[in-house]
């Protein structure tokens, strides 16, 4: 690095500094992390960084050679069990992938991802030299001792802006009302949330509610994540837990909030009204037609549905008709969470589980959604084999796309030997199914493999724009 170079690393860091210290708010080593993007030479060897995690330190060794990040290990003993601490578990891989500080947040845990984000640019800053190597008066507590110390030690009395004291909260889920106890400890923040709903489906809102109660105390807020396939669930947790907030915050919110969810609970219900009975849809799916036989109950509301698609791909499609069964029963409607990496599977069901209400409904409109699906499956590549590449993260990723005389894609390959192992690698052999089951670029990316899975997809796209 120039001596220019570094003296504008060294005002970059007194701007951040002066920022810190006038907002007070967010740690300065966010506030460093996005000053630049580019290279930056780092010193090989071992550094230690930290920062405030949900439950105490998160500290961060980041071992660096002359290509940049190495290893990364992650320490952070008050962390929340199955949550911040699996994220933990879950990061360094990701950092080492990315090979940078800035990689994606682990849902429900973002405190915690926070924090090993912070800890690591800290000890990136130290190789880099832009700050001094920060020497550690003591080495972390041992994990024994630390389960020792929890034993006796209560629950992780969290800061916050709400009277101290228990609050309770309720909502109307998808089986009946969720209730919310949430305890205040003394330093105004979330310091436990218990949940109840006897009345939810076991196996999905049953679960996700008892999923979420440590999410809510990890968040410190009812802003948490929805669980997948118990939307409604999830929702009436979160409204369940804001009620009992706001009692704690002394806004006199309760009884508003009550009367808009009961009118909010009415107008599902109206909307929701369908001729008890049996009814059939279909629409077209991956590979080949997907069939939708809705129950309808006395109530008027959805009892069961069975999917039946003999031609989606086993593994993916197969598999994903099969997991939204219950949750088009727990959602009440033809409205679910699209199944990761099955994309045309899981909207041709629901498409077809439409198809069948629409008869509940008024008796039309079944052949209209049957048509529109066909229109949405029709290929339009022409057919051969093509190929595109693009920069992954250890070198080019290859693909070799072949498509069919209807048009559609009917098989990927993709190659990039340099991708990490384990990582990369596994991504790209992960998103070859995922391409054709799409019959497109458009696939999700695979979780901690970023780089790879957007190499890929953009060399899949530039196969697919030579076959337009």
């Amino acid at each position: 690095m120039t001596q220019k170079q570094k003296g504008y690393v060294g005002l970059g860091v007194m701007l951040a500094l002066g920022v810190g210290t006038v907002l007070g708010s967010d740690p300065l080593y966010k506030a460093i992390d996005v000053m630049s993007t580019e290279k930056v030479d780092y010193t090989p060897g071992a550094y230690v960084g930290s920062a405030q995690g949900f439950g105490g330190e998160v500290v961060a060794t980041v071992t660096v050679g002359a290509g940049g990040i190495e290893s990364v290990e992650l320490a952070g003993a008050g962390e929340t069990p199955g949550i911040g601490a699996a994220a933990l578990e879950q990061l360094p891989a990701a950092f080492v992938e990315s090979n940078s500080s800035m990689v994606d947040t682990v849902a429900g845990a973002t405190i915690s991802s926070n924090a090993a984000m912070e800890a690591v640019q800290q000890a990136l800053d130290q190789a880099s030299g832009k700050i001094d190597v920060i020497e550690r008066e003591a080495a972390p507590e041992t994990e024994a001792e630390t389960e020792a110390e929890k034993s006796d030690t209560p629950a992780v009395d969290a800061e916050g802006d709400y009277t101290p004291g228990t609050y309770e909260g309720s909502a109307k889920g998808f089986g009946g009302d969720i209730t919310a106890k949430v305890v205040i400890g003394d330093k105004g923040g979330i310091q436990s949330v218990e949940l109840t709903g006897k009345d939810e489906t076991p196996g999905l809102g049953a679960d996700a509610i008892k999923n979420l109660e440590p999410a809510f105390v990890e968040a410190g807020s009812a802003d948490v994540d929805i669980v997948a396939g118990s939307t409604i669930s999830s929702e009436a947790a979160m409204k369940a837990v804001q009620a009992a907030l706001d009692a704690a915050s002394g806004a006199e919110k309760a009884d508003a909030k009550e009367d808009e969810d009961a009118g909010e609970t009415e107008k599902a219900a109206a909307a929701a009204s369908y001729a008890p009975g049996t009814y059939e849809g279909s629409a077209k799916g991956f590979g080949g037609d997907i069939t939708a036989k809705v129950v309808v109950g006395d109530d008027g509301s959805i009892e069961s549905v069975e999917l039946t698609g003999d031609g989606e791909t086993p593994g993916l499609g197969a598999d994903a008709i099969k997991d939204l069964e219950p949750a088009f029963v727990e959602a009440g409607s033809a409205e679910v969470d699209i199944v990761a990496g099955s994309t045309v599977s899981s909207e041709a069901a629901m498409k077809a589980v439409q198809a069948a209400l629409t008869q509940a409904s008024d008796g039309a409109g079944s052949d209209a959604q049957a048509d529109d699906a066909g229109k949405d499956s029709a290929g339009s590549y022409k057919a051969g084999t093509y190929e595109g590449s693009a920069k992954g993260f250890g070198g080019d990723i290859t693909a070799k796309v072949v498509v069919g005389d209807d048009g559609s894609i009917q098989s990927v390959e993709l190659t990039g030997k340099d991708e990490t192992p384990g990582l990369g690698a596994d991504a790209i052999k992960d998103l070859e199914p995922a391409f054709a089951e799409a019959g497109s670029a458009e696939v999700d990316i695979v979780a901690g493999s970023t780089v790879s899975s957007e190499a890929a997809i953009k060399a899949v796209q530039a196969a697919l724009d030579q076959a337009k």
